[in-house]
């Protein structure tokens, strides 16, 4: 290692006098980044390893051609001419090694590796697999430019340096991030969506989820699946659950119920991280898949973020949405931002894809989670660019996201006929959604949390533009601003062409946006700071020009009423000689307010404390009250509230009502729409017979009746309405093992489905809950029964097998008990079966399953039965090392065999009918014997 060290620092030297001039104060560091990309040999690449002392600034990097970015101070460059202003803030320059056209965790995982020894690399390559050199490929891509191959570790520097390899990587496996136990769909407004358009609910639509596989016979994803050959062959609980909050039917409960119930889901296995075949999507009419995993952290564009924006751009209606990852309170290990907690933290390089969708979490106080991994990509970019309800992870942030983008394409086919771009999807997703913090777009909640209501009204309102540009040419759209509107929003978005792997900025075709007022005021998009410092990257967003995001927009407060226009101009186009995008807009009036949660029709749970949810502009404070009586009075929840704040907690009275909520202010007043509370019904079985299920559930205030459902293919259908809270059900009309109730109030309305129940899995069989056979100390047996229910039980008669039969030992009325016991004194050793007899008031006689004891009296062995058949049984006492042996009268041995058990049967197949002996040995030591007779057959 010396000999390498002095190697190194001599041709700095050399490097560092061709480069710029060195002074004699100044000396030189060998860091890991400096032994790891640089090259002493022939096979040094053209271009140049720089560490300057701090980061320089995009400017300076872009000036002397950025290659790759490996911290915020090694930078490899085409150029390391300097002037004398830029020599200061130079530490070396040294030719670099081809390492720069891998992923920092494959260098690493390089040195070390044995000179001897291969490693499996994914390598994407530039022409023809043919034409690759010093590997071995064992697994080539039909799609991509990209194949798995081995490669000698004496060969890497060869392998590497060849033109046609474009990139190496590590073989990496995905992991699920993070399952969730429920949804909260009142944050992103899926509820309101749901109440107001019932008409959206995916149907048609077969929407991808990308890792391992479903489980199809899941209560709330019957009839879900698409039959796939991608689809994996593991089942896992986290895709069940992703499934679940994408299109869930409700089966099971309220938190069973996804956001686009109709719809279809097909399964691949995400153990291929590079996209499914284009054909998988073309054939299966798939125009969305959902993307809940991650690898680490990689902050670079790789073969899957090139593959991904490929294949958006082929498949222009194709929509992928991504988890950001649950790792936001750790530091990237590479790239401009190397060390910077808390930010730059995307786990995986298909999150660094451009014209994809990368959703993080945000929880019930409208906060990103510390663990909600959080930008800028690699390159300064905006990811996430949406946040949606995750607080216990990212995974249900992407499939809410997921569900929520289905119901917009269905509206957009609704409205236009067609099946919305990739761009037209996200501009319409990112325009409608709600800001967060300070105004504008920020590295943690991107451009804020989704809004479903939102998104499709947007739609509805056919609030969105599209078109192409030229080379240097503008596009110009007129709007209308109403008077008294508060805000005007507009998002521009394009599908960009993609660019190559390791590329220092992945924006290919350069698009601004910008709106002018009549007036001839213009506003610019908002745009973020990207230097690599904490503080920078948590300031606050300004406007001006944007060169890095393929997503532009802007917004204006108190815009001037009247003619407005839209401007979309071609700054640089690097492919091709034209460029399509899309454009949606808001126009939000000042007097706007809506009730999140509760929605109109929603359903509360009594006495549980929620989140009051709302959206307004509003500045001032206001008091929160509610109503149980159709606002004849009103209860005050909280006084001097702040409007703008959006949410509230507050303990939802034990009632079964509609309800009411309103906001006053010193000047006006919000009432919500009318919402239901009701308390859960929990529904018990009595008894589960083969011809009858007797069910019972608590009586609720004010309700007059009581609906009861069963599942009937894949949803729920009514069975009786009934006015009592017991139910004796025929199996008859039953379909399934799942039922369900909802109260009927007096007024006549009912509540939405309850919890459901699998009434064969609550333990509760045929009027018997539990029926045990204890032997005691002094050999009495206690016989114990739990009855699940008296109802129609007359008398309990206690049954002991005597030879083939049961007789009856006892019997009793049943009284007001659930459990009943009584005490048997047997007369004899062996094995002794009982069983419980129910007569019913209607003269029906019901048996429990059989309890059977083992007795010993006096004695630590007992064999029968006597005679024997074809088998004879041994009871013991005790264990130790016993073996048995039968002989016949004259002393031969007809079996040999051990005593494992204390209880243990012997075949006597083959042995004639006679007289025979049992003994029992312990070693060697003779301790019983037992004659028996084997009768004839």
């Amino acid at each position: 290692m010396n000999a390498r060290l002095l190697t190194f620092a001599s041709l700095m030297l050399v490097h560092l006098c061709i480069c710029f001039q060195l002074s004699a104060q100044q000396r030189i560091s060998i860091d890991s980044i400096t032994v790891l990309y640089t090259d002493t040999t022939q096979t040094a690449s053209p271009y140049y390893l720089v560490k300057f002392r701090s980061f320089p600034g995009h400017s300076l990097l872009s000036r002397h051609g950025l290659i790759r970015s490996l911290s915020g101070q090694h930078h490899v460059l085409k150029s390391a001419q300097f002037d004398s202003l830029e020599t200061k803030l130079v530490e070396y320059a040294l030719k670099a090694n081809y390492n720069w056209k891998c992923s920092e965790q494959l260098v690493s995982e390089m040195s070390r590796v044995p000179e001897a020894d291969s490693v499996r690399v994914q390598v994407s390559y530039a022409e023809d697999i043919r034409q690759l050199r010093y590997c071995r490929p064992f697994s080539i891509s039909a799609d991509y430019s990209v194949a798995l191959a081995v490669v000698k570790k004496k060969d890497w520097a060869l392998f590497m340096a060849q033109e046609n390899v474009r990139f190496a990587d590590r073989l990496r496996t995905p992991r699920t991030e993070v399952t969730i136990s429920n949804a909260l769909p009142s944050v992103n407004f899926i509820n309101a969506l749901h109440e107001q358009y019932p008409g959206l609910q995916g149907a048609d639509h077969v929407v991808g989820l990308k890792e391992e596989l479903f489980d199809s016979t899941d209560l709330d994803l019957l009839g879900k699946a698409v039959s796939s050959p991608l689809a994996a062959g593991k089942l896992n609980p986290h895709a069940t659950m992703m499934a679940t909050l994408i299109a869930g039917l409700g089966n099971s409960g309220p938190r069973g119920k996804g956001v686009a119930v109709k719809a279809k889901l097909s399964s691949s296995d995400y153990m291929r991280l590079l996209p499914d075949d284009n054909d998988y999507f073309k054939n299966g009419g798939i125009s969305l898949q959902n993307h809940s995993y991650g690898t680490a952290i990689e902050n670079y564009y790789g073969a899957e973020a090139v593959a991904y924006d490929q294949q958006v751009y082929t498949l222009d209606t194709l929509l992928h949405v991504f988890s950001s990852g649950n790792v936001g309170n750790t530091a990237p290990t590479s790239g401009t931002y190397k060390g910077i907690t808390r930010y730059a933290n995307l786990t995986g390089t298909f999150k660094q894809s451009k014209n994809v969708l990368v959703a993080g979490g945000i929880d019930t106080g409208y906060q990103v989670p510390l663990l909600s991994s959080k930008g800028p990509a690699f390159d300064g970019r905006i990811a996430p660019q949406l946040v949606a309800y995750g607080q216990a992870g990212t995974s249900d942030a992407a499939a809410t996201t997921t569900g929520i983008a289905t119901l917009v394409q269905e509206a957009y086919q609704q409205e236009y006929g067609r099946t919305p771009s990739a761009a037209m999807t996200k501009a319409i997703l990112i325009n409608s959604a709600d800001d967060l913090y300070t105004p504008g777009p920020d590295h943690s909640s991107g451009y804020g949390i989704v809004n479903a209501l939102g998104a499709i009204r947007t739609v509805k309102n056919r609030r969105l533009l599209g078109g192409e540009v030229n080379g240097g040419n503008t596009v110009s759209f007129p709007v209308t601003v109403p008077a008294n509107t508060r805000q005007l929003k507009v998002t521009l978005t394009w599908t960009d062409p993609a660019s190559t792997e390791t590329a220092a900025k992945a924006l290919v075709n350069d698009l601004d946006l910008s709106v002018i007022e009549e007036a001839g005021q213009i506003y610019l998009p908002w745009v973020l700071s990207t230097f690599p410092h904490a503080d920078s990257l948590q300031a606050a967003a300004y406007k001006g020009r944007d060169t890095l995001n393929n997503t532009e927009q802007v917004t204006i407060d108190w815009p001037t009423a009247g003619a407005t226009r839209i401007m979309v101009q071609a700054a640089t186009l690097r492919s091709g000689n034209t460029q399509r995008f899309s454009l949606a807009y808001q126009l939000i009036p000042a007097s706007s307010f809506e009730w999140q949660y509760p929605a109109a029709g929603e359903q509360l749970t009594s006495g549980k404390n929620i989140s009051v949810r709302w959206r307004t502009l509003y500045a001032g404070d206001g008091a929160l009250s509610f109503s149980i009586d159709s606002g004849a009075t009103w209860t005050q929840v909280a006084a001097d509230i702040p409007v703008a704040a959006g949410n509230i907690r507050w303990q939802v009275p034990d009632v079964f009502s509609k309800g009411l909520l309103r906001i006053t202010t010193a000047d006006t007043i919000w009432t919500s729409p009318y919402f239901t509370i009701s308390p859960p019904v929990t529904v018990n079985v009595g008894f589960n017979c083969p011809d009858t299920l007797l069910v019972y559930w608590p009586a609720v205030n004010n309700a007059a009746a009581y609906d009861v459902l069963g599942l009937s293919g894949q949803t729920f259908s009514h069975i009786t309405t009934t006015t009592d809270t017991l139910l004796f059900l025929p199996k008859t009309q039953l379909t399934s093992d799942f039922i369900t109730v909802r109260p009927v109030h007096k007024d006549g309305w009912a509540v939405a489905l309850s919890n459901s129940y699998n009434y064969d899995q609550q333990g509760i069989y045929c009027f018997f809950r539990q029926v045990l056979a204890d032997v005691m100390e002094d050999n009495s047996v206690d016989i114990s029964v739990t009855l699940s229910t008296l109802l129609r039980v007359r008398k309990i008669y206690w049954e002991r097998m005597l030879g083939n039969d049961f007789v009856t030992i006892s019997s009793q009325d049943v009284t007001t008990d659930e459990r009943y016991i009584f005490k048997d004194h047997p007369e004899q050793s062996g094995l002794i079966s009982y069983r419980i007899k129910l007569e019913l008031t209607d003269g029906r006689i019901v048996y429990s399953d059989i309890q059977t004891v083992q007795l010993l009296f006096d004695r630590d062995f007992h064999l029968f039965p006597v005679p024997a058949g074809q088998q004879i049984m041994l009871l013991s006492s005790k264990f130790g090392d016993y073996r048995v042996r039968i002989t016949d009268m004259a002393g031969r041995t007809l079996l040999k065999a051990p005593l494992t058990s204390v209880r243990q049967t012997y075949s006597l197949k083959g042995i004639a009918p006679g007289v025979y002996l049992f003994v029992i040995y312990e070693g060697a030591k003779k301790i019983a014997v037992k004659r028996f007779i084997k009768a004839a057959e």
